[in-house]
C-alpha cells in the first residue's frame, strides 16, 4: 500500500493532492480540480473523473467546486481493507461535497460514492459519482462491446451487446468488454434501496471510450415511468454507491459485481433445497380450476415425482397462477392438502402493487373505509398504467395497500401454500406525484418498503419468486425469473432463445439471489428437438417449473414424452447442484449465444444449442471452456446418452432446432467403462442416504457392484448374492459411479448422488 504525496502542503490531516496504490488499483487526485484518475497496475481506466449534482434544479461538477481539501484514511468494512480517499469542496452557497473512494486489498474493484450536505433542507434526483468526457484506451483493438442491461424484464426486453462506435444507456450495472480477450470494464451500482442507476458510455470505433457517466437518478422508457426521477431532500443526500471493476475475465467480473450487491444486501435466507415444480400459467391459464389441477398433481406425483422430478427432499411444488380466485376459499386449502398427500406443496400468485379492476371506488381489501382511488400512484394528476399493462399502479407505503397485502397474504397462509409467485412488480417501483409516506421521494424507495412489509409478514413461511420486477432490490425474494413469459418454441418471443439471451448476460444473478427461474417449461405443440432445447434452458438456468396440462383432458403428447424427457436423473441431477450456467462467448446485437457452461468438483457441463431450422456443425474447444490442453477427457451426452473421447477440441453435428449436453471429466487409467446399452437398469433412490436399490429386467442376476468416484478411482466392490441393494452409508456427500456386472459378464453403468 503506497501513499505518495505530490504537493508538500498539509492542513491538520488534510493533504492538496495525492497518488494512493492499494492493491492492484492507483488513484491519482489533480489538486487543482478535484478530478481523479484510475488506475488497474498500470492500466488508466477513467480518467479526469470527477462527481457531478443537480441541487435546486441546479447542476454543478466537482471542478466547478471551491475551499478543496483531500484526505485519506485507513478503511475496514464488510468489502475488506484499505484506504478511503475523501475530496471536500463546497460550492458558492455554501454546500458541501464530499466524494469518496474506496480502494480495497487484494480486490479487483473499487468502490465510489459522494454526499452533498447543507444547513438547510436541499433537493436532489442526479447526482453522479462517475462523470468523464476524457477519452481512455484500455481494451484491445478490435471485438470490443458495451452491454446494455434492462431494468426489469418486463415486454420481453432483450439485453444487447453494441460495438463500439455509438452511445449505449445501461440500467443499474454496465459493461465494456472484449469479445476475445474477455478483458472488461464492470461500472454499477451496489445499493438499491434509493436510486434508479444509469450507466451512459460513448465510445469510438475500435477501443476508445470517449465519455462516462454513472450516475443516481435515471427514468425512461426502460424503467416504465412517465416523471422525472424523484427528487430527493434532506440536509445531506447521498449518491448511490458505485462499482468499479476491472477483470481478465468479463463473466468473473459480472459474478464479483453481484457478490458485491450480496455484501450490501445480503440473499434472503433459504434453507431448503432448489424447487422443482409445475405452474398453471404455462397451459392451463385462465382456466385453472381445483378438479384440473389435482388432476395435474396426481400426474406428476404418479409419473414423474417419484421418478427423479423432484428437489432433494422429494418435494414437487404445484402452482397456482393468475386466476386462482377461480377457486374457492374451501377448494384452495383442498388443493393444498391434495398436494401434501403426494408429497407436493402449493403454490399461489400474486401481483401486490397493481389493480386489474381499475375500480377507484371499490373499497381496499382490508379496509372499511378507504377507496382504491386512494392508494393508486398518480402521475400529473392521473392514475398511473404503464404502456402494455391494463391496470393501475398502487402506492407500496399506504397503510391501506399494507393492509391489503396482510389480507391476502392470511389467506394464502391459512390454506397451507408455501411458495408464492410476486408478479407485475414494477408498478411499484414508479416515480409518482407524491406517495403516502411523506419521508419517501423516489420509486424504488417506496417500492423497497413495498416488499419489505410483504417479506416481514410472511417471516420466511414460503419461498418468493419475483416475475415481471425490476433486476433490483433483490434482497426480498428467493428467486427471480431471468426473462418475462416463455413456453415451448425456439425462437421468437416467448421461446428458448429469448430465455436464453437474458443466461448469456444475467446468468450471474444466482450471485443476488439464491436462485434464477428460466419460467414454465412447456412441451406441446412443438417438436422432441425443441422440447429437449427448453427443458435444457431451464435446467441451466435455475429452479426447474413445468407447465403442462397434464389433467385428465389435457392433450397427450406432453403426457407421453413428460415421464422420458423430464425425468433423467443426469439432467436433473444438474438442477440439484450446479448454479446457473455461464456462457462461453457473448453474442451478437439482441441474440443469445449457443454454448454455456458450468463446473461441478472435477466435472464440466456443457450446453450447446442449435437454435436454426437446419443441422450445423459446431466445434468446442477446451481451451475457451477451461479445460486442459492435451488431457484426455471422458465426454457424456447426456441426452443421447452416448460417450466418447476428446482432446482439446471436438466438432458436434446439431439436428436443427436441438440441444446436446455434455458432462465432461477427465480420464484416467482406471476409469469405469462406460457402456451405452439399451438394456433396461435403473436404480433408485436418487438420490440415497443409505441403501442403493436396482433392477435388472432381462431375467439376469447380479455377479457384482463396484462404485467409483467421477474420476474413475473405485472406492468399494461388492460379490453380490440374492440381493439388489448395495450399501452407501459409509460414502461422504457427492456424486458416484455405480457399474453392475450381471451373471452374462454384461455392465452397467449410471451415476448417483449420495446425501
Amino acid at each position: 500500500m503506497l501513499i505518495c504525496l505530490i504537493n508538500l502542503f498539509y492542513s491538520n490531516t488534510y493533504i492538496s493532492a495525492a497518488e494512493i496504490t492499494v492493491g492492484k488499483w492507483r488513484l491519482v487526485i489533480n489538486e487543482t480540480n478535484g478530478k481523479a484518475n484510475i488506475y488497474n497496475q498500470n492500466t488508466l481506466l477513467i480518467a479526469d473523473n470527477q462527481c457531478s449534482f443537480t441541487v435546486n434544479n441546479t447542476t454543478k461538477n466537482q471542478e466547478q467546486l471551491l475551499a478543496r481539501q483531500i484526505q485519506i484514511n485507513d478503511i475496514s468494512d464488510a468489502f475488506g481493507s484499505g484506504k478511503v480517499a475523501t475530496i471536500s469542496a463546497r460550492d458558492n452557497s455554501g454546500i458541501k461535497v464530499f466524494h469518496h473512494y474506496y480502494l480495497y486489498d487484494n480486490k479487483d474493484y473499487i468502490l465510489t460514492d459522494f454526499t452533498i450536505e447543507s444547513t438547510q433542507d436541499i433537493s436532489s434526483n442526479y447526482l453522479a459519482p462517475i462523470k468523464t468526457t476524457t477519452a481512455t484506451s484500455f481494451l484491445p483493438t478490435l471485438n470490443n462491446k458495451t452491454l446494455f442491461v434492462p431494468f426489469d424484464n418486463d415486454r420481453w426486453v432483450r439485453y444487447k451487446s453494441v460495438n463500439f462506435g455509438t452511445s449505449s444507456t445501461s440500467y443499474e450495472v454496465g459493461l465494456m468488454f472484449n469479445a476475445k480477450s474477455r478483458e472488461g470494464l464492470v461500472l454499477g451500482s451496489i445499493e438499491h434501496d434509493l436510486w434508479k442507476t444509469g450507466i451512459v458510455i460513448s465510445t469510438n470505433t475500435l477501443n476508445s471510450v470517449k465519455s462516462m457517466e454513472v450516475y443516481g437518478g435515471i427514468t425512461s422508457e426502460e424503467t416504465r415511468d412517465v416523471l422525472s426521477h424523484g427528487k430527493v431532500k434532506g440536509k445531506i443526500i447521498k449518491s448511490p454507491k458505485i462499482f468499479v471493476g476491472y477483470f481478465d475475465d468479463w463473466r468473473v467480473g459480472m459474478e464479483t459485481y453481484g457478490d458485491a450487491n450480496a455484501i450490501v444486501a445480503p440473499k434472503l435466507p433459504w434453507n431448503k433445497p432448489k424447487p422443482f415444480g409445475w405452474n398453471s400459467w404455462g397451459a392451463l391459464q385462465t382456466n385453472v380450476s381445483y378438479t384440473n389441477s389435482t388432476q395435474v398433481a396426481d400426474y406428476i406425483h404418479k409419473n414423474l415425482q417419484n421418478n427423479n422430478f423432484c428437489d432433494t427432499d422429494g418435494v414437487v411444488y404445484i402452482g397456482l397462477d393468475s386466476y386462482w380466485d377461480r377457486l374457492t376459499l374451501s377448494d384452495r386449502i383442498k388443493f393444498v392438502k391434495f398436494c401434501k398427500a403426494r408429497g407436493q406443496k402449493g403454490g399461489i400468485y400474486w401481483s401486490p402493487f397493481v389493480d386489474w379492476g381499475k375500480n377507484p371506488d371499490k373499497l381496499v381489501e382490508g379496509s372499511s373505509n378507504v377507496f382504491y382511488r386512494d392508494i393508486y400512484l398518480y402521475a400529473n394528476g392521473q392514475p398511473i398504467k404503464t404502456t402494455n399493462i391494463d391496470a393501475y399502479a398502487i402506492d407500496p407505503t399506504h397503510p391501506a395497500s399494507k393492509k391489503r397485502a396482510e389480507t391476502y397474504l392470511y389467506q394464502f397462509k391459512l390454506a397451507g401454500f408455501e411458495y408464492l409467485k410476486l408478479d407485475f412488480l414494477t408498478h411499484g417501483s414508479l416515480e409518482a406525484d407524491k406517495h403516502y409516506d411523506d419521508t419517501v421521494y423516489t420509486g424504488i424507495q417506496a417500492y423497497n418498503q413495498g416488499l419489505k412489509h410483504i417479506v416481514d409478514y410472511l417471516d420466511n413461511s414460503m419461498y418468493l419468486n419475483f416475475s415481471i420486477a425490476p433486476l433490483f432490490p433483490s434482497n426480498y425474494a428467493h428467486g427471480r425469473r431471468i426473462a418475462c413469459d416463455a413456453y415451448a418454441a425456439m425462437t421468437g418471443n416467448m421461446s428458448t432463445e429469448y430465455t436464453l439471451n437474458s443466461l448469456t448476460y444475467g446468468w450471474w444473478l444466482d450471485h443476488v439471489y439464491n436462485y434464477n427461474d428460466a419460467d414454465n417449461v412447456v412441451l406441446n405443440g412443438v417438436t422432441i428437438g425443441e422440447n429437449r432445447a427448453r427443458i435444457t434452458s431451464s435446467v441451466i438456468t435455475g429452479i426447474f417449473i413445468i407447465g403442462d396440462d397434464y389433467s385428465e383432458t389435457g392433450p397427450q403428447v406432453p403426457k407421453l414424452r413428460a415421464p422420458e424427457l423430464l425425468t433423467k436423473p443426469e439432467i436433473n441431477r444438474i438442477v440439484h447442484n450446479c448454479k446457473a450456467f455461464r456462457p462461453v462467448e457473448s453474442a451478437e446485437g439482441d441474440a443469445a449465444t449457443d454454448m454455456f457452461i458450468t463446473t461441478f468438483a472435477d466435472t464440466t457441463y456443457v450446453a450447446l444449442f442449435n437454435y436454426s431450422f437446419y443441422a450445423k456443425s459446431t466445434s468446442v474447444d477446451f481451451s475457451r471452456i477451461g479445460l486442459t490442453k492435451n488431457k484426455r477427457y471422458t465426454v457424456h451426452e447426456l441426452w443421447t446418452d452416448t460417450f466418447y473421447e476428446q482432446i482439446d477440441s471436438w466438432t458436434e453435428n446439431l439436428p436443427r432446432r436441438d440441444v446436446r449436453l455434455f458432462k465432461i471429466y477427465p480420464k484416467s487409467s482406471t476409469e469405469v467403462e462406460h457402456i451405452n446399452s439399451n438394456r433396461i437398469f435403473s436404480i433408485f433412490p436418487n438420490p440415497a442416504s443409505n441403501e442403493l436399490y436396482f433392477n435388472l429386467k432381462n431375467n439376469e442376476t447380479v455377479k457384482s457392484a463396484s462404485i467409483y468416484s467421477l474420476i474413475g478411482k473405485r472406492i468399494k466392490h461388492l460379490n453380490m448374492a440374492d440381493t439388489n441393494k448395495i450399501p452407501v452409508n459409509d460414502l461422504v456427500k457427492g456424486t458416484y459411479i455405480v457399474k453392475i456386472e450381471s451373471d452374462r459378464n454384461t455392465f452397467y453403468t449410471s451415476t448417483f448422488v449420495k446425501k
